[in-house]
């Protein structure tokens, strides 16, 4: 029964039985007499079925709000061993933040290629966040969630942002000393809101600070180039970018301000092969060893 269940989990996913069987390689009639033996021993149906889509009964969505999740724990839980059984190889396509590679720790893949002799990557760098289906990447990691529902979403950790200001901004306007100087001044960052949530020295989150805001932008590379050049204030996470390289001075040293996360994402359309899990758990691995140092 739970192979079944896991057909019916990707009948789902895909919409209709032609794509799901041109996404599991097994012809639609096969499908569908799998399906209805499941709601025969579950003795409900599952699917209310038109001549082009597939829609959940109540029961059905009970079920696939139940063993979804489960399904791909499981799936993962299988390839893991099978992957440390037989190897880790492949060709793995992953699209990285911009920046990624200027980070302290930017030994991440390259770690990984002397664990893994296997395994072949190819790295996109960009902000934008991609549809992993149409443009067949693998794994995704991406600072902020991803607001695609057809995601398989895991946060990796937190980000706390600082503040920079490049020389000639701070000899121009003058250097805030607490946060609510920062209403007197121009800030630069990931969105376009009007107020930031400092965390105070103990981790408390103090009121709401105003800022006032011209240019925004969700690439990490926008936002150190716009404090480069004397736009403003820019609101920046020390994690995915090793700032001492750039014109950039740390400000407000004792605050820090609530930022999105690192988050890693793949398609639930598809299970991840054994080189994509295996970069998802080292990395994983590698934010607990951080976050606990």
């Amino acid at each position: 029964m739970l192979n079944d269940i896991a057909l019916f989990v990707q009948i789902v996913r895909a919409g209709n039985f032609s794509r799901a069987s041109k996404q599991l390689g097994m012809p639609a009639n096969t499908l569908s007499r799998r399906l209805s033996g499941l709601e025969s021993r579950l003795g409900t149906s599952l699917f209310l079925r038109s001549t082009r889509s597939l829609f959940c009964t109540p029961d059905g969505e009970r079920l696939y709000k139940w063993s979804s999740t489960n399904i791909d724990s499981l799936s993962a839980a299988i390839e893991s061993i099978q992957s440390a059984s037989h190897g880790v190889g492949g060709k793995v396509r992953i699209q990285v933040p911009t920046g990624f590679f200027e980070c302290p720790t930017n030994n991440f893949f390259f770690e990984l290629l002397k664990s893994y002799p296997e395994l072949e990557l190819e790295v996109l760098v960009s902000d934008h966040e991609p549809d992993l289906d149409q443009e067949n990447i693998n794994l995704l990691l991406m600072v902020g969630r991803p607001r695609r529902t057809n995601y398989v979403i895991r946060k990796l950790c937190s980000m706390p942002l600082g503040f920079y200001a490049s020389s000639d901004y701070l000899s121009a306007y003058g250097t805030p000393h607490r946060p609510d100087d920062l209403k007197n001044h121009q800030c630069i960052h990931r969105s376009d809101d009007t107020s930031i949530n400092i965390l105070l020295p103990n981790g408390e989150i103090c009121l709401p600070v105003q800022i006032n805001t011209r240019f925004s932008t969700n690439s990490t590379s926008g936002l150190i180039s716009a404090a480069e050049q004397g736009f403003g204030i820019a609101l920046i996470s020390e994690h995915c970018v090793n700032l001492a390289i750039r014109k950039v001075i740390r400000i407000l040293p004792q605050y820090l301000a609530r930022g999105d996360g690192l988050y890693a994402a793949y398609s639930n359309h598809k299970t991840l092969s054994a080189g994509a899990r295996a970069i998802l758990d080292y990395a994983i691995a590698r934010m607990e060893t951080h976050n606990s140092g």
